[in-house]
């Protein structure tokens, strides 16, 4: 069995097995790869902080035991307390019992506090839990945006997997045709019908062709094993469906408003200015009175119950201010960051979208040249059987056919990942 006719039926046992398509290759990538692992991690951290947070709503318990000695009588006593923060009003409630002696009294009581202004609702208890939360789901966001850039990387390789197997059906064709014309050449010679000079020129043809062959089958393997490692798959089942000349269209009324309402990168600029905006609504709230509204009762003395206000607040209040002036410093520089990232957004999406464009116009042109340069070949084939050309001509335009199909290959494989891109900036990757 010779070179040629091995190559091809390797080539014809490759494109039978199952091609992965691109949907099957994110699938499994997730499913395999560690990165995703690390990312459940990640979430699975801050999901944990969420829950710290509201730690401030465990009932909290106290307790104490003294001693005593007055006039030569000694006495022990125990209390005991608990006490609970209602988060959802702000109030706490207080719990306590006496013991003395070892021995139970009567001495019950319980008091409540619920705030009026400052804290008022419960705007400042809520505050760690409500910005954890928010800070999980931008987390959320941002591992999602992490698992993009990924992807997008993984994608360009199997998109290379694509050129690979379309380089290496090329330059064995290539070869192919190398083989066939040194047969016909060197039985015309043995006819005296050409010159030694045409063997040798086609010899040198065929070894040209078999080394370009030989390097397309090692970049393969190579990209195949890498991806084999990667997908946790068998070498032998690696092959890409990417369909490398299939055009792309974007289908996209208003640009700028798919990127401000849509990606997850604004997004996350929203939730961002969502997390200033509830650290400012307890700032405005700290620069108020701290005005407290009290209940309380015993039964120590025939069921005692007390009533009242309480009220205190800091002359010129400077660092509740303060910290109200910073966070509204914040929130208007997050809300230009926002601008900036959306214009900044929307150019590199509409460059991206001008660039498929030109890259459409310059793939439809191979098309033609290819056309050319197949009649060119015929010709100077036809014109070399009737003795009006040269060898190296017929060469020159076979090799110029392979150079145009392996250029239309390489700029498919540049749109691809342009088409990639985009999609990746305006979160229509997956």
């Amino acid at each position: 069995m010779n070179i040629a006719l091995a190559l091809s039926i390797a080539l014809l046992v490759s494109a039978n097995a199952v091609a992965i398509t691109q949907s099957e290759f994110v699938e499994r990538l997730k499913n395999s790869h560690p990165f995703f692992t690390q990312q459940g991690f990640d979430q699975q951290a801050y999901q944990l902080d969420y829950v710290a947070s509201t730690a401030n709503q465990d009932w909290m318990l106290t307790g104490s035991v003294d001693s005593a000695n007055t006039l030569n009588n000694q006495t022990s006593s125990a209390t005991i307390g608990a006490t609970h923060s209602l988060v959802a009003t702000g109030a706490d409630v207080t719990i306590g019992n006496v013991w003395s002696d070892g021995t139970a009294t009567d001495k019950v009581s319980v008091s409540y506090i619920h705030p009026l202004l400052k804290n008022s609702q419960g705007v400042n208890d809520q505050l760690t839990s409500d910005l954890s939360k928010i800070k999980a789901d931008i987390n959320s966001l941002k591992l999602i945006q992490n698992s993009e850039k990924f992807i997008l990387s993984q994608l360009f390789k199997l998109v290379d997997l694509s050129y690979a197997q379309q380089q290496l059906t090329l330059t064995t064709r290539r070869l192919e045709l190398s083989q066939e014309e040194l047969t016909l050449v060197k039985d015309k010679f043995s006819q005296s019908v050409v010159d030694q000079v045409d063997v040798f020129l086609q010899e040198d043809a065929y070894q040209r062709a078999l080394q370009k062959q030989l390097q397309a089958e090692q970049e393969l393997d190579l990209l195949k094993q890498e991806l084999a490692v990667i997908l946790n798959m068998p070498f032998e089942a690696i092959s890409s469906d990417y369909n490398l000349y299939e055009l792309y269209q974007a289908n996209l009324s208003d640009l700028q408003v798919q990127l401000r309402d849509n990606t997850t990168e604004m997004n996350i600029a929203k939730l961002e200015q969502t997390l200033l905006q509830r650290q400012m609504l307890s700032d405005e709230n700290n620069t108020q009175v701290q005005l407290d509204f009290k209940v309380g009762a015993s039964n120590e003395n025939n069921n005692d119950w007390n009533v009242g206000l309480g009220l205190s607040y800091p002359l010129g209040d400077t660092k509740a201010k303060s910290a109200l002036e910073k966070t509204q410093v914040s929130l208007f520089k997050a809300k230009e960051n926002a601008a900036e990232q959306l214009i900044n957004l929307t150019v590199k999406a509409s460059v991206l979208n001008k660039k498929l464009s030109h890259l459409t116009k310059l793939l439809n042109t191979y098309q033609a040249r290819i056309k050319i340069a197949k009649s060119r070949s015929l010709a100077e084939k036809k014109r070399y059987e009737l003795g009006n050309s040269q060898m190296s001509f017929v060469i020159s335009a076979q090799n110029n056919v392979h150079e145009i199909n392996l250029s239309y290959a390489q700029a498919a494989v540049n749109y691809q990942k342009s088409v990639l891109e985009f999609k990746a900036t305006i979160d229509q990757l997956l």
